[in-house]
C-alpha cells in the first residue's frame, strides 16, 4: 500500500470532460485513473476494465487497487486489446487539451476571450520539417518539444509581431502546460529540462508614448464621440485599464465617498481594490447616472455602457477613428493608463502609492512606467539646478563660481605628516 504521502487528492481519479467537477457523479463520461510512481500512469478505467464505472466510489475502489499493484510492483499491465484501447484514449492532441482546459480554467479568466483567440492561432501553426504537414493543434500533447515551442516564437518574431505580444503566447503556453503538470496529463513540460528553465521570454521595450503638448488632449476630446470622450476622461483620471473601466458596474460606485471598486473577477492581477473619484470624473458619473426618462439606472447597470447601461464590449474602431481625426499617430488606448500614471507622480504622488492606484502586486511591475515618469523626475532635477544657480539656463556661468570650483578641484588637500604608528 503506497504511504499517504503519496496520495493525491480525489484519490488518482477524476474526469477529463469538460463537465463542471460537481456534476462528475451524473456525467456519462468515464474516470481516468491519474498516478505517478517511478513513471506516469493515466488511461480509462472504462477501458481497462471493459465495463462502464458509474459513481465515484466505484472508480475509487479500483484505483486503490491499482496503485496498490503497482507499488508492489504487481501491476501486469493490459491484455493487447485494452492495451491498444488504452493508447488510442492516450493519444490527447493539443487541441483536445486546449479545448479541455478552456472548458474548466480559461473560461474563468477575465481575459478568456483573447486567450480563444491565441488558442486558435497557436493550434493552426504548421510544424517546420513535418510532412506531411502537422499542426501543433494535432500533436499529442505529451509529444510537444521545447523545439516547436521555439519554432513557433521564431515564427510570430519572423511575422513582425512584438515582444509583447510574443510573449502573451508564450506565457499562455507555459501557464497551460504547468497545468497539464499538475492535474498528471504530462509528466514534464517543454519549458523546463528538469528544474532550468528552457525557453525564455522576449526582452520586452516599454512604451513611452505620451501626449506631447496640452493641446494633444483637447483635440482628441473634441474629435471623441461623448461615449468615448466619457472613457477617455475615466482612463486619464482612474489610471484603470480600459476593460476595467467598461465593465464597472453601478453597484461598484460610491458617489457620496467620491470611490469605487475594482472587483477581484474584473481585474487582471484578480485584486480588488479602491480608486478615488476626481473633481472632473465625479461631474461626469453625475451625468451618467440617470436613463433617459430621468431615473437613476439598476446597480447591475454598466456606468460606461449605453445609454439604458447595457454593456459597451469596445471602443476600439471609435478610438482609432478619433485618434485619427487628432492627428495622434501611434498613439494606443492603454497609453493613456501610462499617461495617467505619469501624471500622478509627477505632481508629487510617491511611487508606491502609484503603484496601488495602478493595481500592480509589486514595484517591478510599476518600474515599466518609470520611463515615462523619469522624464518629469529628471526635469524637476534640472530646475532645482537652475535655481540653486540664480539664473535661466541661457545664461552663462558665472566667473567667481568658475573660479571657486576650478580652485577647489585643482588643488588637493595635503597629506598629513603625522607619523603612522608603528
Amino acid at each position: 500500500m503506497p504511504p499517504a504521502s503519496m496520495q493525491y487528492r480525489r484519490d488518482h481519479v477524476r474526469k477529463v470532460c469538460g463537465c463542471p467537477r460537481r456534476k462528475w457523479g451524473a456525467c456519462p463520461h468515464p474516470w481516468w485513473f491519474v498516478y505517478f510512481h517511478k513513471r506516469a500512469y493515466r488511461f480509462s478505467l472504462d477501458k481497462f476494465l471493459d465495463r462502464h464505472l458509474q459513481t465515484f466510489e466505484e472508480a475509487r475502489r479500483e484505483a486503490h487497487r491499482l496503485r496498490t499493484e503497482i507499488w508492489e510492483g504487481r501491476f501486469s499491465g493490459f491484455h493487447p486489446t485494452a492495451a491498444a484501447q488504452v493508447a488510442t484514449s492516450m493519444l490527447l492532441t493539443f487541441k483536445g487539451f486546449a479545448d479541455l482546459w478552456q472548458a474548466r480554467v480559461g473560461s474563468t479568466i477575465v481575459s478568456g476571450k483573447i486567450h480563444r483567440y491565441r488558442l486558435r492561432g497557436i493550434c493552426q501553426f504548421a510544424l517546420p520539417g513535418t510532412i506531411p504537414v502537422v499542426t501543433l493543434g494535432e500533436k499529442p500533447l505529451d509529444q510537444i518539444t521545447t523545439d516547436d515551442i521555439e519554432a513557433y516564437r521564431d515564427a510570430r518574431k519572423a511575422a513582425g509581431l512584438s515582444a509583447v505580444a510574443v510573449n502573451h503566447d508564450l506565457k499562455l503556453l507555459r501557464s497551460m502546460l504547468n497545468w497539464a503538470v499538475r492535474k498528471g496529463y504530462i509528466s514534464r513540460t517543454p519549458f523546463k529540462i528538469g528544474s532550468v528553465p528552457a525557453i525564455s521570454l522576449e526582452r520586452e521595450i516599454p512604451r513611452h508614448k505620451r501626449f506631447e503638448t496640452a493641446e494633444d488632449e483637447t483635440r482628441l476630446l473634441n474629435a471623441s464621440s461623448p461615449h468615448l470622450r466619457a472613457v477617455i476622461t475615466a482612463l486619464l483620471d482612474a489610471a484603470c485599464r480600459p476593460g476595467e473601466i467598461l465593465n464597472l458596474q453601478w453597484r461598484d460606485v460610491s458617489l457620496e465617498r467620491r470611490e469605487f471598486v475594482v472587483q477581484a473577477v474584473k481585474a487582471k492581477t484578480r485584486t480588488m481594490r479602491l480608486v478615488p473619484i476626481s473633481a472632473r470624473l465625479l461631474a461626469l458619473l453625475e451625468l451618467r447616472r440617470l436613463d433617459p426618462s430621468g431615473h437613476p439606472l439598476p446597480g447591475d447597470a454598466y456606468v460606461f455602457g449605453d445609454e439604458l447601461g447595457r454593456r459597451v464590449a469596445s471602443v476600439r474602431d471609435a478610438w482609432n477613428a478619433a485618434a485619427k481625426v487628432a492627428g495622434l499617430q501611434g498613439f494606443q488606448l492603454r497609453d493613456l493608463r501610462h499617461e495617467s500614471a505619469c501624471r500622478f507622480e509627477e505632481a508629487g504622488t510617491p511611487v508606491s502609492d502609484v503603484s496601488k492606484l495602478l493595481g500592480h502586486t509589486s514595484l517591478t511591475t510599476t518600474s515599466r512606467y518609470l520611463m515615462n515618469m523619469q522624464r518629469g523626475a529628471m526635469r524637476r532635477a534640472v530646475d532645482r539646478l537652475e535655481r540653486a544657480r540664480g539664473q535661466s539656463p541661457a545664461e552663462p556661468p558665472d566667473t567667481a563660481d568658475a573660479t571657486t570650483t576650478t580652485d577647489s578641484t585643482a588643488a588637493p588637500p595635503a597629506a598629513s605628516s603625522r607619523p603612522r604608528p608603528s
